[in-house]
């Protein structure tokens, strides 16, 4: 990287700055997975340690969260958007030096704002837990200059329409930064109560549904198409995918605070908007899944479709699930419980994480221009991530059912822990089969980038796949 840093933009090749990305972001998704699986640890084993204060629970938990999501996700967004933005306009990404800059700061900043975070410098507001120097070191450092290099490279493109993907990348960054802005405003301005719990969930709700949701869908747009060779299904499915994102999804996230004293109207909209979400949700997953037709072979034979497909598969419940649990008679039961932690894992760990992966498994190949090191490997990745996400989803999900059930009937709080704890054992196991996966992933891609054998010229890694 060091050598780009310093380097005329002509004299550093293109995909230089997705590359950086996209083994940044494998390297957070190691140390984020690896701290989950520690925090679940705790939770499975009560008695694994005690007294060591910076491994306590409650230090760590953040870090994890904002490993996984300034780390993992961000970073593989950006890799993708580095990557799928030129590819789609035909041209080179605006500007690789601001891109590696970018990749360089991107991961200062991160490691900086950890540090604060595990030392207990924080906001104190879920999410947005960063102290406000932090959040400005964000907005205008980290995001800026990557949703700067998607916009100049979407209007120097040299194709005549904008392709559905990039009409996600290019309003996602946007959205992201005046979500992070406004979101962050009751640590500027010391706001707090009522007001301050409000901002705080309204930044949350829109973090997950105008940039990690919208843009794993739109990596999907690309990859499905390109790989199998056919085709979007429909072009205007995607453009009411889109606006119907705008208009259903920026909702005032007032359904995170049912049992707070905001207005009644407020809360009663926030549910409607909620459940309006399956109207992008049904558009997005029939449009992908008539984009398959006559191809479905491939999602068996072919890594990067594999996890592109089960995104998708797996965007049916996280949708179904966040519109009806938004209404007030599902939100009273599951509020608060570990229900909750299971639907953000199944946005982020399945949705998210299967689509962000298809993209750097075929971004990786086609920049460098060698096929993936171990086709068997990258098979073992796939279940590794698959089994351990499920067990991790359907134990956390299980335990929310049991503790909004003894909410209800008042059970007492040890007898809730001593029925749950099992599913914290099984939620323990699946996250750390995520982690181990996550390693053999690294090695896989490392090895890709040193020992892979070459494409040949005018061939794509997923024609070549499979050949000998």
């Amino acid at each position: 990287m060091l050598k780009y840093l310093f380097a005329k933009e002509e004299e550093i090749p293109q995909g230089t700055s997705a590359i950086f990305f996209a083994f940044s972001s494998i390297a957070w998704f190691i140390i984020g997975t690896g701290l989950g699986s520690f925090n679940a640890a705790k939770l499975a084993f009560p008695d694994f340690y005690h007294n060591v204060y910076w491994l306590q629970f409650g230090h760590m938990r953040q870090v994890h969260v904002h490993a996984v999501i300034f780390g993992w996700i961000a970073m593989a967004f950006a890799a993708s958007m580095m990557y799928i933005t030129p590819a789609l306009g035909n041209t080179k990404l605006w500007s690789e030096k601001l891109g590696v800059w970018n990749c360089l700061l991107y991961n200062v900043g991160l490691c900086l704002a950890l540090a604060l975070l595990w030392s207990g410098m924080t906001s104190g507001r879920e999410y947005s837990d960063h102290i406000w120097p932090i959040d400005l070191y964000i907005a205008f450092v980290m995001v800026v200059p990557w949703a700067l290099n998607v916009w100049m490279t979407i209007l120097n493109r040299r194709t005549q329409g904008i392709y559905t993907t990039n009409w996600f990348f290019g309003a996602c960054m946007f959205m992201t930064i005046i979500v992070f802005l406004i979101g962050n405003l009751p640590e500027w301005f010391h706001l707090t109560g009522l007001n301050e719990a409000y901002m705080t969930w309204w930044f949350a709700h829109n973090v997950l549904g105008l940039l990690i949701t919208p843009v794993a869908a739109a990596i999907t747009y690309y990859i499905i198409p390109k790989i199998t060779g056919n085709p979007l299904y429909s072009h205007r499915v995607g453009h009411l995918h889109f606006w119907s994102i705008v208009v259903f999804y920026s909702t005032p996230a007032a359904h995170h605070l049912m049992g707070s004293p905001l207005p009644e109207w407020l809360k009663s909209f926030a549910s409607v908007e909620g459940v309006l979400i399956l109207v992008p949700a049904i558009a997005y997953v029939c449009n992908i899944m008539l984009t398959m037709q006559g191809k479905w072979t491939m999602f068996v034979t072919n890594i990067e479709v594999k996890f592109a497909m089960t995104g998708v598969f797996l965007a049916i419940p996280l949708n179904m699930q966040g519109g009806f649990q938004q209404t007030r008679a599902i939100n009273w039961y599951i509020h608060g419980t570990g229900w909750i932690v299971a639907h953000a894992h199944l946005a982020l760990l399945g949705f998210s994480t299967f689509a962000e992966a298809s993209a750097i498994y075929y971004a990786v190949q086609v920049l460098l221009r060698r096929k993936l090191y171990s086709k068997s490997l990258a098979n073992f990745h796939f279940w590794m991530v698959l089994i351990g996400f499920s067990l991790y989803w359907t134990s956390m999900t299980i335990a929310g059912l049991i503790q909004g059930a003894a909410k209800i009937y008042e059970v007492p709080y040890i007898d809730v822990v001593i029925a749950e704890h099992p599913y914290m054992i099984v939620r323990w196991l699946g996250g750390s089969m995520v982690f181990f996966g996550n390693i053999v992933w690294m090695y896989n891609m490392y090895m890709t980038a040193i020992a892979g054998r070459e494409v040949p010229v005018g061939r794509q890694p997923a024609e070549v796949a499979y050949e000998r």
